[in-house]
């Protein structure tokens, strides 16, 4: 009976944890994709430290991301892959809509919101750093949900 309650318990840590041989390159390689996103959102916070709300979003961004990297980075805990994979398509999403929305940097008339890429002297606002963002954040998705992919497949087996 002990054996049985032994087996029991480690089940239920595996299905929170997901680090075993299989996902542990995978969890890892998320993790550090997500930092370097917060790193991106940072910078990008500096560079456009103008425009408050633009900055106070992008940390905002980072400081919603980075609790979830790190607790992936040190124990690959589902809730975090999970956290990582959802806010990563909402960041996309929010990205794309600065890019292709109204008033943003692909027509001719860019007032809305065009000041969120970066720009060099004398030339028009490139939307190239936006882009990098963007797919950052689709590798992030990406690899979280090949983590949830393989922690399924390895509680499956």
């Amino acid at each position: 009976m002990t054996t049985a309650t032994a087996d029991t318990v480690n089940r239920a840590s595996s299905a929170r944890t997901i680090r075993d041989g299989r996902a542990g390159l995978p969890v890892r390689l998320c993790a550090a994709v997500a930092v370097a996103s917060v790193g991106a959102h940072v910078l990008m916070a500096w560079v456009h430290r103008a425009m408050l709300w633009e900055s106070a979003l992008m940390l905002l961004m980072a400081a919603v991301c980075l609790p979830c990297a790190v607790a992936m980075w040190r124990r690959g805990h589902e809730q975090a892959v999970q956290g990582l994979f959802v806010m990563s398509l909402v960041m996309v999403a929010v990205h794309t809509g600065f890019l292709l929305g109204p008033g943003s940097m692909a027509g001719p008339h860019h007032a809305g919101v065009g000041s969120m890429v970066t720009r060099t002297a004398g030339s028009h606002p490139q939307p190239s750093a936006m882009l990098g963002i963007v797919a950052l954040e689709l590798a992030v998705a990406m690899l979280a949900a090949l983590v949830m992919r393989r922690s399924r497949t390895c509680t499956a087996q």
